[in-house]
């Protein structure tokens, strides 16, 4: 599943999500769909119009009945320089509508980005460089009541210093146990937006830090070069994805 630039992608139900650059010549980033059957990936396609423009699209996040898209985009009629977007569909086999901007209880007048929903529906994180953070790049939630109405989130709350920090964090993964109701955020953190590493915070049900976050030792290379990002873990929590350009990648 390599390809020239993957910028996120989406494990939780059956459809993965790509955001790539085509290897034959500069482009915006767009968005791709790939499943996993039988131990292989399939071959990616291009999620095509709505969803991608001759604008970067990237970041995808699905909810949970994987009836809604959440993504990245920098295209007209945003916020700020790059906007979290919503698509929806009436079924699983139906087209994807027209993307609706998340409007300013989620966006920002800067760059906000990698979206991710809670199992239960009821949690947005993502990141945003936006004014009054701890850093050049925090984590922040917004809540909902209604999980059936992706317009409903209400005012993004920071994550405040158990998770963010002077540095860079991005691309917050939150996981909750269906046995105890235990929950971690995994995300990526750096002194700058370049190199990254792993960490994992707790969190409570609702969305709040419980403890400060601490490196994802096993899943980080000891070389402090390289470059971890965009955890993804699969809804049983036995599997984690993420992206790193270590030795020993095709690409």
């Amino acid at each position: 599943m390599r390809t020239a630039s993957v910028a996120s992608f989406v494990v939780p139900g059956c459809l993965t999500l790509l955001a790539c650059a085509p290897e034959s010549q500069p482009a915006a980033p767009r968005l791709e769909a790939m499943s996993f059957s039988s131990s292989e990936w399939s071959e990616p396609v291009n999620l095509g119009a709505p969803i991608n423009s001759a604008a970067n699209e990237m970041n995808a996040a699905l909810s949970p009945d994987e009836l809604s898209l959440y993504f990245v985009s920098t295209r007209s009629g945003g916020l700020g320089g790059a906007d979290i977007w919503v698509s929806r569909r009436a079924s699983l086999d139906a087209p994807w509508g027209e993307p609706v901007n998340l409007g300013p209880n989620v966006n920002g007048p800067g760059l906000d980005a990698a979206p991710a929903v809670s199992l239960d529906g009821h949690l947005l994180f993502f990141s945003s460089d936006r004014p009054g953070g701890q850093g050049s790049n925090d984590i922040y939630v917004a809540r909902r009541a209604d999980k059936s109405d992706d317009l409903a989130w209400g005012p993004a709350v920071n994550l405040g210093p158990e998770v963010n920090t002077e540095g860079f964090e991005a691309g917050g993964f939150y996981l909750q146990s269906a046995e105890d109701g235990s929950a971690n955020l995994y995300f990526a953190r750096g002194s700058s937006g370049i190199t990254l590493d792993i960490y994992v915070a707790p969190v409570t049900a609702d969305g709040g830090t419980r403890g400060p976050a601490v490196p994802v030792a096993e899943l980080n290379d000891p070389d402090p070069a390289v470059n971890e990002a965009h955890p993804t873990v699969r809804v049983d929590g036995r599997e984690m994805y993420f992206h790193s350009d270590r030795a020993g990648g095709l690409g």
